[in-house]
């Protein structure tokens, strides 16, 4: 009887793992990966702060971590992810490439450099014609600088919208100024447009412009557009900016 019952006693024990020794007489441990010890909201932020410097850092450390992998897929990790790496104008070759699909992930996120790639691309999809600026209003809302610049510059081209776009454009542009940003977009247009994939020439109108402002004090034509040292009406400087934009970009 005894026999019996200590036969029975280990059969039961090896059904609920007792017996299972290693070294000295201790039980193995189930073994726990330490970084999934981490809440999944501290991955994310590791990853948010980690896209918003690099995303080729990201793409890096996707590929050694998989728990890192599963954060990293986080919308609020698209939406700040930096765009810096990836180029503004896509060819053809490039399409349906890892990063093309981050770009989309990341704009359908709501992230503002990634919505002004795309509208840049839809923009030059579209004959370059001010039709395609729906996804740039998109990026200039969503606070992108280089957004607001071109689709101020895109509504106060003359003969496109009415006063109330004209008005849009106008804050737009006061803005980009109050940041002092002018000379950068200047710069990033001046290279955007040299670029072969957009196939535009530059081209200097030259022409004087009447401010639309009621208050304006130089109620009128203005002068040249490379003499705008001594203008102080907003609108008056936005209509200045238009030539220096056309002196760079034309429309086909």
């Amino acid at each position: 009887m005894r026999s019996s019952a200590t036969s029975e006693k280990g059969r039961m024990g090896k059904k609920v793992g007792y017996g299972r020794r290693k070294g000295k007489g201790k039980g193995v441990p189930p073994r726990v990966c330490p970084l999934t010890l981490l809440p999944r909201e501290i991955w994310e932020r590791i990853a948010a702060r980690v896209a918003s410097a690099s995303i080729q850092d990201l793409f890096n450390m996707q590929a050694t971590c998989k728990v890192f992998l599963d954060a990293a897929r986080s919308s609020a990790v698209y939406k700040v992810a930096s765009m810096a790496e990836l180029p503004v104008v896509f060819g053809y070759a490039l399409e349906d490439c890892p990063e093309d699909g981050f770009l989309y992930r990341s704009a359908r996120a709501g992230n503002p450099a990634a919505i002004f790639r795309v509208g840049i691309r839809e923009f030059c999809w579209m004959g370059r014609h001010v039709a395609g600026v729906g996804t740039l209003l998109e990026a200039a809302d969503a606070g992108d600088v280089q957004a607001r610049y071109m689709c101020a510059m895109l509504l106060l081209t003359p003969g496109v919208g009415d006063e109330a776009d004209a008005g849009r454009a106008v804050e737009m542009y006061a803005n980009v100024l109050a940041a002092g940003k002018i000379e950068l977009c200047r710069d990033f247009f001046g290279q955007l447009f040299a670029n072969p994939l957009i196939g535009v020439h530059p081209s200097y109108p030259g022409k004087p412009v009447v401010c639309r402002s009621s208050v304006c004090p130089t109620h009128g034509t203005m002068g040249a557009a490379n003499d705008s040292s001594s203008v102080s009406c907003v609108h008056c400087l936005a209509e200045f900016e238009v030539l220096h934009f056309f002196s760079l970009f034309t429309f086909r």
